[in-house]
C-alpha cells in the first residue's frame, strides 16, 4: 500500500511533525493532520462436523502459496460481519451466519499501515466448497495438522479457539486398561459378574431392544457400575447416556459425528469412536476422541461388513496413537493372548464375555490391567 504523501483537503505535500508524543504527517498549508488508522479486515473461522478448520491457500501477494483463514479488507459501505461473510463467499464459495466475535487482533504491517483483524466464528455453513478470488485452494485441516499460517493475527485468533480444548479434556478420566466388557442378552448378569471379577469399564449395547426398556436397563447398569467402581459407556445413543448418567458414549463411523456429540454432552463424558484402519484411527484422535475401538481384528459375525484388519495393523495403530486403544472383533479365549502383545490397552469381546464374564475379565486383566 502506497504511503500517504499529500493532504486530502488541499493537495499540499505532507511533512512530519511530533504531535501528542507521536510522529505524524501534517499539512503545512491547512494544518490538517493525516491520521493513518489501522486498516480494518476480517477472518472467518469455519469448522466441519469433525472439528476441522477451513483454511485457504493464497494465490496472490502478500504471501502467495501460504495458508490463512478466509478473510480480507472491509469495503467502505459494509459492516465487519458483512465483510467477513462476503470474503468467505468470494474465497471459498460458502455461505454462512456469524455466530460470535472471537477476538480483535493487530495484524502485520502492510507498507506504512497496520491492520486490525476481527476474527468471527461462522456456522450454518452451506454451499459448494471451491477456491475463488484470491485463493488457489481451500481445505479443512485438523488442529494437529495445521500448516504454518501466513499471518500471525490469524494464528492468534485460532489460538482462542484451540486453547480451551486441552482444559476441557483434562476434566475427563482416562479409560482404565484391561477388559472392556460389552454386554449382550443378560446385560445385568454379564455386567455384575464382570465387575465382581475386576472389570473397569462396561459398555451397554443392544441393537434390538425397545428404547424404553433400554433406558430401564441403562439406569440399573449405572447403579451397578457406580457401586462396583466401574465406568459405564452407552453404545450409539447419546440421549440414553445422558438420561442414565453414564460416563460416556461409544460411536461408530456412521453415527453422530464426534464434534456434534461433544457439543451435546457434558465435558466430563468420554467419547469413544470405532475405527477400522490406521487412517480412521488417526482421524479420530485428531478430532478429539478419548479412546478408539480398532477392528475387527479377526473375522466376526457382528462385523460381517468389515474385513479383518489383522494383528499387524493393530500393532501399528497401537504404536501410532497416544489415546487408549480397544481391540475388538473375533477375539475369544483361544486367541486373545495374540492380541495382548500388540500394545493395545484394552480388549473387547461380546460372545466370550457372555459365556464366561468372570474368567475372561480375570485373564485379560492379568495381562493388561
Amino acid at each position: 500500500m502506497t504511503p500517504l504523501r499529500y493532504c486530502r483537503a488541499c493537495g499540499c505535500e505532507l511533512i512530519e511533525r511530533v504531535l501528542d508524543g507521536r510522529l505524524r504527517k501534517v499539512c503545512p498549508e491547512c494544518g490538517q493532520v493525516a491520521y493513518e488508522n489501522p486498516i480494518p479486515a476480517t477472518a472467518a473461522v469455519v469448522t466441519d462436523d469433525s472439528g476441522r478448520v477451513l483454511l485457504v491457500r493464497r494465490r496472490v501477494a502478500p504471501c502467495p502459496g501460504e495458508w490463512c483463514l478466509p478473510g480480507g479488507f472491509l469495503e467502505v459501505d459494509e459492516t465487519p460481519m458483512e465483510g467477513c461473510l462476503r470474503e468467505l463467499r468470494e474465497e471459498t464459495g460458502l455461505e454462512g451466519r456469524i455466530r460470535s466475535l472471537i477476538s480483535l487482533e493487530m495484524g502485520d504491517r502492510r507498507a506504512e499501515r497496520s491492520v486490525l483483524v476481527a476474527g468471527f466464528r461462522v456456522d450454518d455453513v452451506h454451499g459448494c466448497l471451491r477456491p475463488g478470488d484470491d485463493s488457489a485452494e481451500c481445505r479443512f485441516f485438523h488442529f494437529q495438522q495445521f500448516p504454518s499460517l501466513a499471518f500471525h493475527s490469524h494464528q492468534r485468533i485460532l489460538d482462542q479457539v484451540i486453547a480451551p480444548e486441552p482444559a476441557a479434556a483434562t476434566l475427563r478420566p482416562r479409560l482404565p486398561r484391561g477388559a472392556y466388557v460389552i454386554t449382550s442378552n443378560d446385560h445385568l448378569g454379564v455386567a455384575e459378574a464382570a465387575c465382581r471379577a475386576g472389570a473397569g469399564v462396561v459398555q451397554f449395547r443392544d441393537k434390538q431392544m425397545p428404547r424404553g426398556k433400554m433406558l430401564e436397563i441403562a439406569r440399573k447398569l449405572r447403579h451397578l457400575t457406580q457401586k462396583m467402581g466401574a465406568m459405564l459407556l452407552v453404545n450409539d445413543y447419546l440421549d440414553l447416556a445422558l438420561m442414565c448418567g453414564a460416563d460416556g458414549v461409544h460411536l461408530g463411523q456412521e453415527d453422530v459425528p464426534l464434534a456434534a456429540a461433544r457439543r451435546m454432552l457434558p465435558q466430563k463424558m468420554l467419547v469413544g469412536v470405532s475405527t477400522h484402519s490406521l487412517s480412521q484411527a488417526r482421524a479420530a484422535e485428531a478430532a478429539g476422541a478419548d479412546y478408539i475401538g480398532i477392528g475387527p481384528v479377526f473375522a466376526t459375525p457382528t462385523k460381517a461388513d468389515y474385513p479383518p484388519i489383522g494383528l499387524d495393523v493393530l500393532r501399528t495403530v497401537a504404536a501410532t496413537v497416544s489415546i487408549p486403544t480397544v481391540a475388538i472383533g473375533g477375539i475369544d479365549g483361544l486367541n486373545f493372548e495374540q492380541v495382548t502383545v500388540t500394545g493395545v490397552s484394552n480388549i473387547a469381546m461380546v460372545r466370550a464375555f457372555q459365556e464366561d464374564p468372570r474368567g475372561m475379565v480375570r485373564r485379560i486383566n492379568a495381562v493388561l490391567g
